[in-house]
């Protein structure tokens, strides 16, 4: 007994260097370029760091302005220490991401072993859980990006572990009760989620808690504590809480209202209006476009073949899960509803509310609104792994064969992950960004203005990013209107010489252009100009952005 458990831990130890070495090789580097959000939280991070505000000259803020939409501020705040540490460079802004999305392996493991822990095979569950989280695209994707779902991923597992732990010493209900107020301040997903699980566990295990206990008095004020400064910033700006989620929501799409109105005038005028109300009424149709949203993230085309088709949380011919995953997913799913053991309750919870708020958004379906479904299903699949592995007749033939299905489903996605991605589709991550700032300040001491078109990525802030700019010069330079465009993002006009003209058409300008002005362009407003004295080219070699000068 002693030898299997040396030998399960020894395996555990080996999943969790195989995780560590996909999620940290060539961080800087794959993805090809820091996407507009993560430079984002690297750049207000290092105003944090440096002035104590963010990039808005907001001290400490509560939520991160952005773009207008309003981030969470955990992420950009453990990004202080790694940019201290590291600089402001790629590496410091994902190197967070990849330590919890480490952690979280880590953490599936204790929890699945909890979680099982009446069982017989507890260990081998757990290890089962703990490998096919590490080897899995969709979290690999996820935690080697800074995007705030793998954060907040970590500290809900967390919440939930420690909740479990706390039914049999309440010690822990603090530490549990700390990490799910986190997650509220870590995605805007959780604060929909956490709150409906909170108040389901606390209802499910109400005969373990005492709701006159030390340990409940204590999570209960240090919750009223943290959660007060989002309070009054909701009162002040109600974007604070919600974000984007209202130019996102169903209810601001106006395609609900067009169907209810197209089917009123398919009835007629001779219809019985009882019955037109019935069918046709808000709840009906808006429950009706909830469900068909939440029911999409089980299409098996995007778990297994195509994925997230929004940029930049894609990877390139194939889904979310491998195929081989659905498989044990799918029969570790039924087993898992025969098996009894005492929290099996809060797995399904776990599972069913993290769809939730994608539901309620007309962008379905988003493998980061959904990011926290990855954990449950790994386990799924490793409840359907055991069940092959404990077939003692073939346990060795099983094992080779999964074995070889794993390893070529793995390598597959090395391949289009680390090769075929920052190849051909490095546009996904708005590379080129990076290389434009690095050309521009090598010869801006030549011009007086420089032009660069507001049209993808929000320019500004990689030239705040790769220009080292001082926080403190920006804050005072900025020019900004903070009004929205149609996507509901706010944009910077200008900063010192640098203009980001919003919208602006090329065609309308190269035959009035000013003196002394540096003109960053895409590429595609200027195919058949070749007056341009720099070409940006994304590495399959297609242009980017040309650079004109007017001396």
């Amino acid at each position: 007994m002693k030898h299997s458990k040396y030998i399960f831990l020894s395996l555990f130890f080996l999943i969790l260097f195989l995780g560590g070495i996909v999620r940290f090789f060539s961080l800087d580097r794959f993805p090809s370029s820091l996407y507009t959000d993560e430079i984002n939280q690297g750049y207000n991070a290092y105003s944090i760091l440096t002035t104590g505000r963010d990039e808005h000259g907001v001290f400490l803020p509560i939520s991160l302005r952005s773009f207008g939409d309003f981030k969470p501020p955990l992420q950009t705040y453990i990004l202080i220490p790694s940019i201290l540490l590291f600089g402001l460079t790629e590496f410091a802004v994902r190197f967070p991401s990849a330590v919890l999305g480490l952690g979280t392996i880590i953490l599936t493991f204790f929890f699945a072993k909890e979680l099982f822990k009446s069982r017989r095979n507890s260990f081998k569950l757990a290890l089962l859980s703990s490998f096919l989280l590490a080897i899995s695209p969709w979290h690999i994707l996820e935690s080697r990006a800074a995007m705030l779902v793998a954060v907040g991923l970590f500290f809900f597992e967390l919440a939930i572990y420690l909740f479990i732990l706390s039914l049999r010493n309440q010690k822990f209900l603090v530490l549990s009760s700390l990490s799910f107020i986190l997650t509220l301040y870590a995605y805007y997903g959780f604060r929909l989620i956490t709150p409906i699980t909170v108040f389901i566990l606390l209802f499910i295990y109400r005969k373990n808690i005492s709701v006159t206990s030390k340990a409940f008095l204590i999570s209960l004020c240090t919750g009223i504590i943290l959660l007060s400064p989002l309070f009054f910033a909701f009162l002040q700006n109600p974007d604070v809480v919600f974000g984007r989620a209202r130019t996102v929501s169903i209810f601001y799409d106006q395609g609900v209202k067009l169907k209810q109105w197209e089917l009123i005038t398919q009835d007629g005028i001779q219809a019985d209006t009882s019955i037109t109300r019935f069918f046709h009424n808000n709840v009906f149709l808006y429950g009706k476009n909830i469900l068909e949203r939440f029911l999409s993230h089980f299409d098996g085309r995007y778990l297994f073949l195509i994925g997230d088709q929004v940029q930049p949380f894609q990877i390139p011919q194939m889904g979310i899960l491998y195929l081989i995953d659905g498989i044990f997913i799918l029969i570790g799913f039924f087993i898992f509803f025969r098996l009894t053991f005492p929290h099996k309750i809060v797995l399904l919870l776990w599972f069913i509310t993290s769809f939730i708020p994608a539901a309620l958004t007309f962008m379905t379906p988003a493998s980061n609104r959904t990011f926290t479904a990855v954990v449950p299903f790994m386990i799924f699949g490793a409840v359907g792994l055991a069940y092959f592995l404990k077939k003692k007749k073939y346990v060795i033939l099983y094992a080779w064969i999964i074995s070889i299905f794993y390893s070529v489903s793995f390598g597959y996605f090395l391949y289009q992950y680390f090769i075929v991605l920052p190849i051909q589709h490095a546009d996904w991550w708005n590379f080129g960004w990076k290389e434009t700032v690095q050309y521009v300040n090598s010869i801006q001491d030549t011009y007086e203005d420089i032009v660069v078109f507001d049209v993808n990525g929000m320019p500004y802030i990689y030239f705040l990013f790769y220009g080292q700019i001082d926080p403190k010069l920006f804050q005072k330079q900025a020019i900004r209107t903070y009004v929205e465009d149609r996507f509901g993002f706010e944009h910077v006009e200008g900063f010192g010489k640098f203009l980001f003209p919003n919208n602006w058409e090329w065609k309308y300008m190269k035959n009035d252009l000013q003196k002394k002005t540096l003109y960053v362009v895409p590429a595609n407003q200027a195919e058949t100009d070749s007056n341009y004295i720099k070409a940006i080219s994304y590495p399959n070699e297609q242009l980017k952005l040309k650079i004109f000068a007017n001396d």
